[in-house]
């Protein structure tokens, strides 16, 4: 009697199941390093981002740099508060607009979050560069078929 082997998936299809299985080991791997700070890595993203604005910063524009959702954004900033690592505040000259900005605790807590993750080792360092390079051309060709997918189904040629 002959067994039947499963089919081997499409090259893209196996790609793509490894850059995702990896995306989930390196997150895990990176909230575990940040855990003893009181983060995730959601929320340095989020707090990296005020350190680098270097004032106050509109939610709008975190929404936008990290693609997510406001709901997202607006529970991890609530997170962030709660830990007392930034403070919310209406926009003064566009009252619909939320500006947040880092604390002096969020600082202390975002550069010892940088200082924790530049040390993060997940391959050898000729490999990590390799694989950078390899995954810059992998998103660029992505978004461009993306981009192209989108034109295509709004009747643009």
């Amino acid at each position: 009697m002959a067994t039947t082997q499963p089919p081997h998936p499409a090259p893209a299809t196996a790609l793509i199941a490894a850059v995702l299985q990896t995306q989930k080991l390196i997150t895990h791997h990176l909230n575990s390093t940040l855990r003893p700070l009181g983060l995730s890595f959601a929320r340095y993203e989020v707090l990296a981002m005020m350190v680098a604005a270097n004032g106050p910063l509109p939610m709008v524009r975190i929404v936008r740099a990290l693609d997510r959702h406001p709901t997202t954004i607006g529970t991890l900033v609530d997170g962030l508060e709660e830990a007392g690592l930034c403070v919310r505040t209406i926009n003064r000259s566009d009252r619909r607009s939320t500006l947040v900005t880092v604390t002096d605790k969020g600082l202390e807590v975002g550069a010892s979050a940088s200082r924790a993750l530049d040390g993060v080792a997940l391959a050898d360092p000729q490999d990590m560069h390799r694989l950078h390079e390899g995954l810059q051309q992998l998103l660029t060709a992505t978004r461009r078929a993306s981009t192209a997918a989108a034109e295509m189904s709004e009747g643009r040629p």
